[in-house]
């Protein structure tokens, strides 16, 4: 597995266009159904000629394509298949010893495993084919940044051919079929390289105005705001074996506290003042109010929440709902929805793990002694760049300077996230911080937009490309050669 997995990784790379992601609707897997083993010779495609690697299986207006471009397409998702789900294939009623023609997939009736990874190829090969199209369309060409970027990365398979004393070329047949080479890999990769670069074109092309972003923000009512809140539950006490009448009381009991809830803090009761008067508390307060700062989007949607957005809403004012077991939900607008004006993170950092250093305390003393020559080095940026690129130990950001731009809030690990947006955090801060991954050296680069604007441009934007890649998607025509089409694989 060591083999199939280093592979992956290195095609997953490859698999450049990050918000195309193909998705295989998995069968049911509760039960274990192993696939009978039958001998050979009875399955009717074992002895099935594959399609020549170069005949032309796609066309479009401007392009054709061998079937060895279609094929990478084909056993990458084939591939990953099998490198993620490789110790529960039988669950699946895959056999890898069998032609994926002659096993049944049961996710759906009437398809064949084969039919499966055919129409995961199709759909990935046709977002590259089609944005490719459209940068030929427009002129648009691979330049020389792109054509090392390709090289570097056919080289990486290369250098990991090398590990296993293969040559390159007897390294991918194993994994993407006899014949498969590094110059029909570079074509199929190209075609990857050149979709990508129509895709962020097309993504990044537009630039919205003030007055669309707050419209975005106007329009979209909870889902960018931030709202002060006050929430305590109320259940309905009963159980399953009560009557009717004990049902109800339990109910009217559960509204009457409610109600009674919304009156002591009108008369001017704190809510948790309020609350712990009518309600018993265990010892932990578990059971008491739960008074937070929220994002809107979280709770758009929720009846519950629903009157804070309304324009008659004033702070301080309680709303109570029921959910069909009787339970009440009091809701305090404590604060009426705002602009989330925090702003986005440009940081840097230096990963060193223990795994590198034997000990945690060998990994800490090398982050203080490169926390040392950032501090000290003129051009701080130049200093952590080059550091970055001979210490750290993140794959991600080693050769970029170690840098993450327009980091939102949440998305790093918690002690990572925290340093970036302490309240205190300036630009040039440089520290120390340990997560589970190990050390890292943290420098702020910069700041970027504030959290609202970043969130109404990325809806914006998504819709816009959404719109757009559906027009490209409907205007071009990919036309196969049915008879290839079928003989990918066995």
């Amino acid at each position: 597995m060591k083999k199939l997995s280093l592979l992956s990784l290195i095609i997953a790379a490859l698999f450049m266009i990050t918000s195309c992601n193909i998705i295989i609707n998995t069968p049911d897997t509760s039960s274990d159904t192993t696939t009978e083993v039958i001998p050979e010779e009875t399955y009717a495609h074992s002895n099935m000629v594959t399609a020549p690697l170069d005949d032309i299986v796609a066309t479009t207006e401007m392009q054709q394509f061998p079937v060895s471009t279609f094929k990478y397409f084909f056993m990458q998702d084939y591939n990953s298949f099998l490198d993620n789900y490789y110790y529960y294939l039988s669950y699946y009623g895959l056999d890898t010893n069998v032609p994926l023609h002659d096993q049944e997939y049961s996710g759906e009736e009437g398809m064949s495993w084969y039919d499966v990874f055919l129409d995961n190829g199709k759909r990935a090969f046709e977002q590259y084919a089609k944005f490719a199209e459209m940068a030929l369309k427009e002129g648009m060409s691979l330049d020389e940044g792109d054509n090392a970027e390709i090289e570097a990365y056919l080289d990486s398979i290369e250098a990991a051919a090398r590990d296993y004393g293969e040559t390159f070329d007897q390294y991918i047949s194993e994994f993407m079929g006899e014949g498969m080479n590094r110059e029909r890999v570079r074509n199929a990769i190209s075609l990857s390289q050149l979709g990508y670069k129509y895709y962020l074109k097309l993504y990044n092309g537009p630039v919205y105005t003030d007055e669309q972003l707050e419209k975005a923000y106007t329009d979209g009512a909870g889902a960018y705001s931030l709202i002060d809140y006050n929430e305590a539950v109320i259940e309905a006490l009963y159980d399953e074996t009560d009557d009717e009448e004990a049902v109800k009381a339990a109910k009217e009991e559960a509204k009457a506290k409610a109600e009674q809830l919304k009156k002591l803090v009108e008369e001017g009761k704190s809510f948790t003042e309020a609350y712990n008067e009518l309600i018993s508390v265990d010892d932990d307060g578990s059971e008491g109010t739960n008074e937070m700062l929220v994002t809107g989007a979280a709770y758009s949607s929720l009846e519950k929440f629903a009157f804070i957005y309304e324009k008659e809403t004033v702070e301080g004012q309680i709303n109570i709902t029921y959910d069909d077991s009787g339970n009440a939900t009091v809701i305090q607008c404590v604060k009426l929805p705002y602009k989330n004006t925090l702003k986005l993170v440009d940081v840097r950092h230096i990963l060193l793990t223990s795994t590198e250093y034997n000990t945690e305390d060998e990994a800490y003393a090398k982050a203080q002694e490169l926390v040392e020559k950032i501090v000290a080095a003129t051009d701080k940026i130049d200093e952590i760049t080059k550091l970055a690129a001979e210490f750290s130990e993140d794959p991600g950001s080693k050769t970029n300077g170690g840098l993450y731009e327009d980091v939102p809030p949440g998305e790093m690990v918690e002690e990572f996230n925290d340093w970036c947006f302490d309240p205190e955090r300036q630009v040039g801060d440089i520290g120390i911080v340990k997560t589970s991954y190990g050390y890292h050296v943290m420098f702020l680069d910069g700041f970027g937009e504030e959290l609202w604007r970043y969130n109404c441009d990325a809806a914006l934007r998504d819709a816009e490309f959404t719109e757009n890649a559906d027009r490209i998607y409907a205007e071009i025509t990919v036309t196969y050669n049915e008879d290839l089409l079928d003989r990918i694989v066995k």
